[in-house]
């Protein structure tokens, strides 16, 4: 009978994300339903890892603290673990100490065929033939590569995925995030959209190998939410070609493909200055919405800004059907005042104030096409949020 056997705490946390990838196969996809456990022992060195896909995406992790039953002369093992049955054993076993050992063993590849066991504790899992896994996708030889603090791009990949469109079935490329890699600005772009609102940042990176554009999906996007951060200057590396990525932290490996549609080209919407309209406090306009969210029309959550530049104040109301359903006012620096009132998406603008997070906003209009930009004081970020009318 092979085995593994490893601390609880790696146990948890390093099987808790491979387990909630393979069950994140909804379909009936055999095999991808399984998480993966290899023991490789190369030149006498032992190496194990834990891994999942669900087919468009893959996850690699490194088991460092082990025991197994491979010798220095022994040769690759290797098992496929029901992925349901080892979350749920997972979650299990967050009461036992960190420090007890936890060990999974397995005899042949069928029903019931693995045990894992902890004091007095034996489950039975399913296991499968790992002979029938699928590699996961590799990058061509020529590719690109950057690095980049890991908790920065975190925190602008998950405000820029508020923006994205939702099953898209005739733009792809809207339900990702597009990434542009200019090597000689040793910076990336990032632009999201789903054709009601636009989100636009820009990082540095630390290093950079050749141009990129490429759109990832919001699978990865989340993976990379997952991973755990220690010190914000902890650096992630992306190696990327036209059809993959590869995130490589610490002792993690995800790959994923991308999304291969053309990203529109939204550069023109930021070649002109806005008019500037005002600037507020940006936690007083989040609360002012957050209130007024609560008397919208659901089928339509209009919201209407009136600027008064005698008083410095900018009045809220929502409306439906010409009637007003809730009001709310704020005081604001007004810098030039529009010929009407402002109609937008509550629940857009909502979101674009959130996603500032200086302590001031200031909001400005397109002087042609009457779009909104929100953005913060001496920030990168830009957002834009298209009228309801004009």
């Amino acid at each position: 009978m092979s085995f593994i056997k490893l601390p609880c705490a790696d146990f948890i946390s390093i099987l808790n994300p491979i387990a909630r990838l393979a069950c994140s196969n909804k379909k009936s996809n055999g095999v991808l339903e399984f998480a993966r456990i290899l023991i490789t022992n190369k030149s006498g060195k032992l190496a194990a890892y834990a891994s999942a896909s669900n087919g468009g995406q893959s996850m690699a992790r490194r088991i460092e603290n082990f025991e197994s039953d491979i010798d220095m002369l022994g040769e690759d093992k290797e098992v496929l673990l029901s992925g349901e049955k080892l979350l749920s054993i997972v979650s299990a076993y967050t009461s036992f100490d960190a420090n007890e050992p936890v060990k999974i063993s397995w005899d042949d590849f069928s029903e019931n065929g693995g045990l894992i066991t902890a004091k007095r504790s034996k489950m039975k899992i399913d296991t499968a033939d790992p002979s029938a896994y699928p590699a996961p996708p590799k990058l061509y030889a020529e590719h690109s590569v950057l690095t980049i603090p890991l908790k920065r791009l975190q925190d602008v990949l998950v405000q820029a995925r508020g923006s994205v469109a939702v099953n898209n079935s005739t733009r792809p490329a809207l339900n990702g995030v597009n990434i542009k890699l200019n090597c000689s600005a040793k910076a990336i772009s990032l632009t999201a959209t789903d054709g009601y609102r636009v989100y636009d940042n820009k990082l540095d990176v630390t290093n950079s190998k050749n141009d990129f554009n490429i759109v990832i999906p919001t699978k990865l996007i989340d993976m990379i939410q997952g991973l755990k951060v220690s010190d914000a200057s902890e650096l992630v590396r992306l190696r990327c070609d036209t059809n993959s990525c590869e995130i490589t932290f610490k002792s993690t490996l995800i790959r994923s493909q991308l999304l291969d549609n053309k990203f529109p080209d939204l550069s023109e919407l930021f070649l002109n200055e806005p008019d500037w309209l005002m600037d507020l406090e940006q936690k007083d306009m989040a609360d002012a919405l957050g209130r007024l969210s609560a008397a919208i029309d659901k089928r339509l959550p209009a919201i209407e800004l009136l600027i008064d530049d005698e008083t410095q104040e900018t009045h809220l109301r929502t409306v439906q059907g010409g009637k007003t359903l809730g009001e709310d006012y704020l005081k604001s620096k007004v810098t030039f005042k529009p010929e009407n009132a402002l109609s937008v998406n509550l629940n857009f603008l909502m979101q674009a104030v959130a996603n500032v997070t200086s302590k001031v906003a200031r909001i400005g209009q397109h002087p042609k096409d009457k779009y909104l930009v929100i953005q913060g004081e001496d920030e990168t970020s830009r957002m834009i949020v298209l009228p309801l009318r004009t």
